[in-house]
């Protein structure tokens, strides 16, 4: 029976550790090898060019066409519509590992942990959004500059910070998160003249680094 507290988050982080998400993932999707990433067709969507792919180096997937990415256990909870502990369960038990027992402590620091990721993965996001709208402008003209055309920004998740002192911490409120966790997350300040804390970054070109983990 699936237990109603989470485990301790350093297990899941072995878990991951020890699974290759291509060979997991490789059973539902057909995987071309591309350089160091693997490419197929989303299971999510039914498009006709791949823009599935699969790095085994960070421990991710990311599919273009759906917009859905994460970790293996977060695909086979979408696969599978499992829940994040059915999913670790199954995946616990291919990799042979025991499950322990979770404490209330371990659970409520996943949990901490689990929203700060939310919250940096709303704002990644959004600065992608940003990037292709009429703010970006100046953004989408310096990264073509460099070499960099529209096919790499969606591969490595390229965005752009509004330069606006509160637009991203404003966007993450309305997205449900609270200012506390804005701030624990390292995407906005506490302001020295004692009001209201401010976006962290500004009027920059953003390149999100991915937790391998």
């Amino acid at each position: 029976m699936t237990s109603t507290v989470r485990i301790p988050d350093g297990f899941v982080e072995e878990l991951k550790a020890r699974i290759r998400p291509s060979d997991i993932i490789g059973r539902k999707v057909k995987l071309t090898k591309k350089g160091k990433e693997w490419v197929g067709l989303s299971p999510f969507t039914n498009e006709k060019t791949p823009s599935f792919y699969v790095n085994d180096q960070k421990r991710i997937f990311k599919c273009f066409s759906s917009g859905l990415g994460g970790d293996v256990i977060s695909f086979v909870m979408e696969t599978e519509r499992l829940s994040f502990m059915e999913a670790v369960e199954k995946l616990a038990d291919e990799a042979g590992m025991q499950l322990p027992k979770a404490s209330p402590e371990a659970a409520e620091e996943y949990d901490h942990r689990k929203r700060l990721q939310q919250a940096c993965e709303a704002a990644a996001s959004y600065f992608e959004d940003r990037l292709l709208s009429s703010e970006g402008a100046a953004a989408r003209t310096y990264l073509e500059g460099r070499g960099l055309r529209t096919g790499a920004w969606k591969r490595h998740r390229l965005g752009y910070a509004p330069d606006d002192w509160r637009k991203t911490t404003e966007h993450l409120k309305a997205e449900g998160f609270t200012i506390k966790e804005i701030l624990e997350a390292g995407l906005a300040k506490e302001s020295d003249k004692g009001g209201e804390p401010y976006d962290a970054f500004r009027g920059r070109v953003m390149f999100p680094i991915t937790d391998a983990r």
